[in-house]
């Protein structure tokens, strides 16, 4: 793949550092995507050419001890064939975000129990550290290993340039308002909210279809793409809830509050209520329910870059939608498989994952998710750098999204627009879509695609 010029920027920086230390120095490369890692590791060592020997660590669940990693390395016929041709050293550490999965006893990662207790050890690695990690590993060394995590120097944060990789579907369960177009929203909305105000009038009080009512209130802003504002009305219907417990409806309310969260960047909250509703939908034997949840607990851990556990998830998932006959959730992870392989690099397999999910979108009506697969085939074939097809694609997504009044969605199609065109160097044409999309960022609130958009106008102007 590509690399834009903020990768060729942030990578100026980590040359810099391993050209000036001299000594141990720690930094971390955080980086989702396993195709744009390749691509950086890479163009680095393009870089340093002979001038840095780039010693590479692998670690797993099954080696999770890194000072005794290193230890070993600098005792190694290969490090010290270098050391004697007086190249400068630098350790390359992959594989951490499995060894850190590896518990011990007490339930913690025991990689990440043994760098806090061997910090000192550290200090006789005279060499720069350069450890490769995604979000949820560095979240956890942040909770797990803060002793260690402050000896670092710094973190180089690398992402795609799209707003999204690629648009995972989220699955709402048995609702059909997922089904519905802008105006059919618009009406279900007037409706529900007519009658909360007239029972509310009348002194009526009906916990159960309030319950109801404002979780459909909530889906609806949801679907709509304000997901902040979808979360007090998930927090009434919950409040509700208790006064008439129901399982199923609330195991469907944890299921929307996960998404909410999901889609305010709140990953590992997401994943809490994603858990909850789980454990909800296999006590009362809600197959659908189980199904929906462990895909989007995939989604979940896709965000967190975590593409093979997300793979796991999805699977899972796909199980139950066959064993059920539920073509909606077969769409849904066929789809966000395809997004898996494109975060791997397999794009071409992408694709054919894409074009059964859009298969099964149009054959049952499901606009929503045929908009999404659109979307999501563009930014394959703008990968494979068939940007004018890519246009193609994210045009007819752009236009499903106005239907059905997917804000979000609309949002992340002008974006994508604007980066098309920005390649094609009609740089003009790029920034009205930019603006158009920063726009709909502010609207609804959505802090990424606010960045996004004005991090790609800036760098067009200046």
């Amino acid at each position: 793949m590509e690399l834009t010029s903020d990768h060729l920027s942030k990578l100026d920086e980590v040359i810099t550092l391993l050209s000036i230390s001299n000594d141990l120095t720690i930094a971390f490369v955080r980086c989702n995507e396993p195709v744009l890692c390749h691509a950086l590791d890479n163009e680095i060592r393009q870089r340093v050419g002979n001038e840095i020997f780039i010693y590479d660590i692998q670690m797993d669940i099954n080696s999770t001890n890194l000072i005794k990693n290193l230890q070993n390395a600098m005792h190694s016929a290969l490090y010290n064939t270098q050391k004697k041709a007086n190249k400068k050293v630098a350790f390359f550490v992959f594989g951490l975000d499995n060894a850190i999965e590896k518990k011990n006893q007490e339930g913690k990662s025991e990689a990440l129990v043994l760098l806090n207790m061997m910090r000192e050890e550290f200090l006789n690695i005279n060499h720069t550290l350069i450890l490769w990690i995604n979000s949820a590993s560095l979240s956890m060394i942040l909770k797990e290993a803060q002793d260690f995590f402050s000896w670092r120097t710094t973190v180089f944060e690398f992402d795609l340039e799209r707003k999204e990789q690629a648009r995972m579907v989220a699955d709402f369960g048995e609702t059909d308002l997922q089904f519905l177009d802008k105006e059919g929203l618009e009406e279900r909305w007037t409706n529900y909210t007519r009658l909360l105000k007239e029972y509310q009038e009348k002194g009526i009080q009906d916990a159960s279809k309030f319950a109801d009512w404002n979780y459909n209130l909530g889906v609806i802003k949801l679907l709509m793409g304000f997901a902040d504002e979808s979360l007090k009305y998930f927090q009434k219907s919950l409040i509700f809830l208790e006064k008439v417990p129901d399982k199923n409806k609330t195991s469907n309310i944890f299921s929307s509050f996960g998404i909410a969260y999901s889609n305010l960047g709140q990953v590992e909250k997401a994943i809490e209520y994603y858990e909850k509703a789980l454990v909800i939908a296999k006590e009362i034997g809600d197959r659908r329910g189980e199904g929906s949840d462990l895909g989007n607990i995939g989604n979940a851990y896709s965000h967190l870059g975590q593409v093979k556990k997300a793979i796991e998830y999805y699977e899972k998932a796909l199980v139950v939608a066959k064993e059920i006959g539920d073509r909606h959730g077969e769409g849904n992870w066929f789809g966000n498989l395809g997004n898996a392989y494109s975060n791997l690099g397999q794009v071409e397999k992408a694709i054919e994952y894409y074009d059964r999910a859009l298969v099964i979108a149009k054959e049952i009506g499901d606009k929503r998710n045929e908009g999404t697969n659109l979307g999501n085939t563009g930014n394959a074939y703008s990968d494979l750098g068939q940007v004018e097809k890519a246009i193609e694609y994210y045009d007819q997504a752009l236009l499903i999204s106005k239907e059905i009044g997917d804000r979000r969605g609309e949002g992340n199609h002008l974006g994508n627009l604007g980066i098309a065109y920005r390649n094609l160097g009609q740089v003009e044409k790029a920034i009205e879509y930019y603006d158009q999309a920063l726009v709909i960022g502010k609207e609804i609130k959505d802090p990424s695609l606010i960045n996004f958009c004005e991090k790609n106008i800036k760098s067009i102007k200046s």
